[in-house]
């Protein structure tokens, strides 16, 4: 390995080498790599107020945690995880343990089967949206739940596979909240005057998502 590199070029994996050396340059590199997305996550889960604060929690907690991170782990997992934890024991601090799920939300497999399609392409129209500043407020009406998946696939690019792990619930509960959120988020867009036009149909008329609701 040519030591000589520096710190931005090098993988998440060569970070943690570092860090466990106690080279305060490799994690204040971990950081800079995490920081925006570790905060755009906590502040779906918990809100804007505390944002800052827990989001400088997580890091002091990574930072403890790092000498016990297992070799082969995914980082990006491990470090969405303590986040995700954290955000769930100050919820529960506040006495605000989440929404009960729906029948449409209790994790089966078979759940995501049945939900019927979109008449549009839901994923492509969601990716135009790409979850920028004009939308944040949208974002911010979804169900927790849901909200924190969302966030978990778009911004920071996790698979299902990997949100279901940094969640702690099964891979079919996963692709129902992704699945509904997308189709409320949708909904909440065509009823905003200002965002409407960006998933109208072809005709220039906003395409009805066929009648499901988040």
């Amino acid at each position: 390995m040519d030591d000589k590199r520096p710190v931005a070029e090098r993988t998440d994996e060569e970070l943690v080498e570092r860090c466990r050396e106690e080279d305060h340059e490799a994690f204040a590199e971990i950081v800079t790599r995490y920081q925006h997305r570790i905060h755009w996550l906590v502040r779906r889960m918990v809100g804007s107020l505390e944002g800052e604060d827990l989001t400088q929690e997580v890091f002091l907690r990574v930072y403890r945690a790092i000498p016990g991170f297992r070799s082969g782990s995914k980082f990006s997992t491990w470090i969405y995880k303590i986040a995700h934890n954290l955000c769930l024991s100050e919820l529960r601090k506040r006495g605000r343990r989440g929404e009960h799920l729906s029948l449409e939300e209790e994790g089966d497999e078979k759940v995501h089967r049945l939900l019927p399609p979109s008449r549009t392409d839901l994923e492509e129209e969601i990716e135009q949206l790409d979850l920028s500043e004009n939308i944040q407020a949208l974002v911010e009406q979804l169900p927790a739940r849901q909200r924190t998946a969302l966030t978990l696939f778009y911004v920071n690019q996790a698979r299902y596979e990997e949100i279901a792990e940094i969640m702690g619930i099964p891979l079919g509960t996963v692709k129902t909240y992704i699945h509904r959120a997308k189709l409320r988020l949708r909904e909440l867009v065509l009823a905003s005057t200002d965002l409407a036009d960006l998933v109208a149909g072809p005709s220039g008329d906003a395409v009805s998502n066929g009648g499901q609701t988040g």
